[in-house]
């Protein structure tokens, strides 16, 4: 496979790429056993604040780029990690597990606290809002959460909601079914891969404003392609170790309500039943969103969240 380093330049203008080339480091980090990859913008001061922002199940560090340098601009560190098998990453692709990609953030957090004295905070969006989740209750050293939608690792229900199969999930029985079935394939053939593009709907990705990116998306080599059935049955076998409910952690849950990938009500459920301090802003975008406006709106909402704690 021709995984083109520079086709991530198909979705910015000069200008971007430009400022990505002058202030970007790269970096790479052993993480449950395979060797990821991290872009890093880096403030002087070692004592900034530091966001590491995680992709979801479709995305790759650079395709954050806009929101990164908008971040970037307003005092932050940022730190964008390519996690296991995905991106410019090691690691077979399209084959691992959300506890192997909880690790990862999980890694990469207590490197980022190593080496920098500001106060630490992540952020994921789409599967990785459950990932980032997972790996705060897993260890992280993290001062507060920006959750992009809210998933449950451990709901068969939000898997499907996830998928071009969110329909059945209202049908009495079948997600019970579904789950028995995708458990006793896995169990038989692990390693079989299934079509990506089949099983979410990523032509909604976007919405109607936004008519550039899903035809660039679609054609770029670094997004995953196929999963395997391992994968499959880790997105709902794999339950955070502190659950919604029993939260302590601060969180900003953002919900795009023009989401036409995933329902916004899942984000609203779990969102209902998250314990501890919390808040929650609604959006008038898609499941993600490009351009100037979107990224000044959205760094706006994350800064004025993250600078409510940037002191204990």
């Amino acid at each position: 496979m021709n995984l083109d380093p520079a086709w991530w330049q198909n979705y910015f203008d000069a200008a971007a790429i430009a400022r990505s080339h002058a202030l970007r480091r790269e970096q790479t980090l052993i993480s449950t056993g395979v060797t990821l990859h991290m872009d890093i913008y880096e403030q002087a001061d070692k004592t900034a604040p530091v966001v590491l922002i995680n992709h979801g199940g479709g995305g790759y560090s650079r395709i954050f780029l806009p929101l990164a340098l908008a971040l970037y601009e307003r005092g932050y560190t940022l730190i964008v990690p390519n996690q296991r098998g995905q991106g410019y990453s090691a690691g077979d692709r399209g084959d691992f597990t959300l506890g192997q990609l909880v690790q990862n953030i999980v890694d990469v957090a207590h490197l980022a606290r190593e080496r920098y004295a500001g106060r630490l905070f992540l952020f994921g969006g789409s599967v990785g809002s459950g990932l980032v989740y997972a790996a705060a209750a897993a260890g992280a050293p993290v001062a507060a959460l920006i959750c992009h939608n809210l998933y449950d690792s451990g709901s068969i229900h939000d898997s499907l909601a996830l998928s071009r199969l969110a329909p059945l999930r209202h049908i009495p029985g079948c997600p019970a079914l579904l789950s028995a079935l995708i458990r006793f394939g896995a169990g038989l053939v692990p390693g079989l891969r299934l079509p990506f593009g089949a099983l979410a709907r990523f032509e909604a990705m976007v919405d109607e404003r936004d008519p550039r990116f899903y035809a660039i998306w679609k054609s770029d080599p670094l997004p995953i392609k196929s999963v395997s059935l391992r994968y499959l049955r880790s997105t709902f076998t794999t339950p955070p170790r502190v659950p919604f409910e029993a939260n302590t952690r601060p969180i900003l849950v953002i919900n795009p309500l023009r989401d036409k990938m995933v329902s916004p009500a899942v984000t609203r459920h779990n969102y209902a039943r998250l314990g501890g301090p919390k808040q929650y802003v609604a959006i008038d975008y898609g499941h993600w969103a490009t351009g100037a406006v979107f990224i000044q709106e959205y760094a706006g909402i994350v800064d004025a969240y993250l600078r409510q704690h940037l002191v204990s």
